[in-house]
């Protein structure tokens, strides 16, 4: 559970967490007020995603000369790339009080 910026009161589950992005808010269940994630940390907790899925479409097409083989490797990569993106994004994206538009 992660603790509300305004009530501090643990009200957000784990996938509540996960599936928030910064153009998007969620109410907290106890205060009812809105709740975001900061735009940088969230993006750098995804880079693993596309690094890997780059690397993966770089070294292993390279290596079959294959368009299929280099798909897969893409794909394998993100994968990989999103299990490392998930403890990520859990130990380095705070919940914070949203930004002013």
């Amino acid at each position: 559970m992660y603790a509300c910026p305004w009530c501090e009161r643990r009200g957000f589950s784990f996938w509540q967490k996960q599936s928030l992005v910064p153009s998007r808010t969620v109410d907290c269940s106890d205060c009812r007020r809105k709740v975001s994630v900061p735009w940088t940390r969230s993006h750098l907790a995804a880079l693993p995603i596309f690094i890997l899925g780059l690397a993966g479409l770089w070294f292993v097409g390279d290596a079959f000369n294959s368009k299929l083989f280099a798909l897969l490797g893409a794909l394998g990569g993100g994968a990989i790339g999103m299990l490392i993106a998930i403890p990520l994004y859990h130990y380095l994206v705070p919940l914070v009080k949203p930004e002013k538009k």
